[in-house]
């Protein structure tokens, strides 16, 4: 039986993967700095909530106020579920303080994902957010103990929480086409990357590409997309190099 398809919130996204995202399981966002991976996940937990779905998001990199300012500096409104209890937002970045300081004990993925369960479990909340899983992937010399946490944090997420889970992850400037692909690639159930692409002398434009994306037969193809006050992310046209 094929499983309920979840609106991404990303205007002209939901037709190329065939009513949206498979429900219940965790998808990447990955791309260079600035192409709009945290506006992307705005929206997806917005949509969420204009359908009746509340909604979980977990800032890594910034502090939540920050997340909801950024949100309404393009006319996006995150404070209001949060007063109303319809969303939550966390700052977990002391999670991962063991990656930024070489520290030599280990996160326990339980306790992360008991945390999570009850705060999904107080607000029934249907959407999660993962912003950003940058900090469990750039301490190389432990690679091996990085793969496993985010193997185990992405399996106990799919398995225990009921959640459809977006994350974030950054692309650097020039890595894009690199052979090696990080191991959360492997393991979510899609993967949509963002980038920049030259289109003329000091101009640039963003492309999207949904690179991996179970059970949808997408074409493989990118996407030109604007980010518009209101509006967020908006597909246009494929794009032509």
């Amino acid at each position: 039986m094929a499983r309920p398809r979840v609106s991404t919130g990303i205007e002209g996204l939901d037709d190329i993967l065939k009513g949206g995202l498979p429900q219940g399981k965790s998808y990447l966002i990955t791309g260079e700095p600035g192409t709009g991976k945290t506006t992307f996940a705005a929206q997806f937990i917005l949509e969420g909530l204009r359908r009746g779905e509340n909604g979980i998001y977990i800032s890594v990199d910034e502090k939540p106020a920050h997340v909801v300012e950024d949100a309404e500096s393009l006319g996006f409104d995150l404070r209001t579920p949060v007063e109303q209890g319809k969303l939550t937002l966390l700052d977990v970045s002391p999670y991962f303080n063991w990656v930024r300081q070489g520290k030599n004990n280990a996160i326990d993925t339980t306790e992360v994902i008991q945390d999570l369960s009850k705060q999904i479990r107080r607000i029934n909340a249907k959407r999660l957010v993962f912003d950003s899983i940058v900090p469990l992937v750039l301490h190389r010399e432990r690679v091996h103990d990085v793969q496993e946490f985010i193997r185990e944090l992405i399996f106990s997420i799919d398995d225990n929480l009921g959640c459809t889970t977006l994350m974030t992850s950054h692309i650097w400037p020039g890595a894009i086409g690199a052979a090696e692909h990080s191991v959360e690639e492997f393991l979510v159930s899609g993967v949509v990357r963002l980038r920049l692409v030259k289109a003329g002398e000091g101009r640039y434009k963003r492309a999207m590409f949904v690179r991996k994306m179970r059970a949808t037969p997408v074409e493989l193809r990118e996407y030109v997309f604007d980010i518009q006050h209101g509006r967020g992310l908006v597909i246009q046209e494929p794009l032509d190099e």
